[in-house]
């Protein structure tokens, strides 16, 4: 036994816990010791496992991956309080607010800095980095902000489009592109200096170390981080 990996261990003692036949089991971030291969295959077997087993669960993680693949259902804490629950897409889908927003998703949302500046019949009419062609209308069911007051714009990779596709035009500086296969992220910045990630097709990577996307949609959040719907 004490020739067994860290990572070996950790599997055995699912193992054992298995055989005792127990209605609820407590993972504390079992696959942390495990290589990136090993990891996923250990996530499709502790699926399978749930599937047969039809006990509870209960899984600790710092691995958004693994809370999005594993969970039917996510309670995302942080210091303590409960920032929201809820199942993996709607989470994923309409976060309460920016911790979860940014926590859940791989690369992370983008937050573009912003402010109101006036209101139409749709929502409110947002513009972003401080130039008026990067102005566009956010739905919204509340109370709107009063005009100049400032806002975060959460973005997905995903998210973005081609030039004249959404609603605001964005033109950023490529610093990196990752080429992951068929999907490829592009990091850029803006010219107010703030960091996007973008995703493309790998056939659509731009060649130029410039590029200009659209928003095709995006989430508002307040000065203390609050989504605003």
């Amino acid at each position: 036994p004490k020739k067994l990996s860290g990572g070996q261990r950790q599997r055995v003692a699912i193992g054992r816990a298995i055989v005792r036949e127990p209605q609820v089991f407590l993972f504390d971030e079992p696959l942390s010791n495990l290589d990136a291969e090993l990891r996923v295959q250990m996530r499709v077997e502790i699926s399978r496992l749930h599937k047969e087993l039809g006990a509870t669960m209960v899984y600790v993680t710092h691995d958004q991956t693994e809370a999005m693949t594993l969970a039917d259902r996510i309670v995302v804490l942080r210091g303590g309080h409960v920032e929201q629950i809820g199942r993996p897409l709607d989470l994923y889908d309409n976060p309460d607010n920016i911790f979860v927003a940014g926590f859940v998703g791989s690369p992370k949302m983008n937050f573009i800095k912003a402010h109101i500046v006036g209101r139409d019949a749709k929502g409110v009419v947002v513009e972003l980095a401080g130039e008026e062609k990067t102005r566009f209308t956010q739905p919204l069911k509340v109370a709107a902000p009063e005009p100049g007051s400032k806002v975060i714009v959460g973005v997905r990779p995903e998210h973005f489009g081609s030039a004249g596709e959404g609603a605001a035009d964005l033109t950023a500086a490529i610093d990196v592109v990752e080429h992951l296969g068929g999907t490829s992220f592009l990091y850029a910045r803006t010219s107010h200096g703030e960091d996007v990630v973008i995703q493309r097709d790998a056939a659509k990577v731009p060649e130029t170390s410039e590029v200009t996307v659209s928003i095709r949609k995006s989430y508002l959040f307040d000065e203390k981080g609050l989504r605003l719907r």
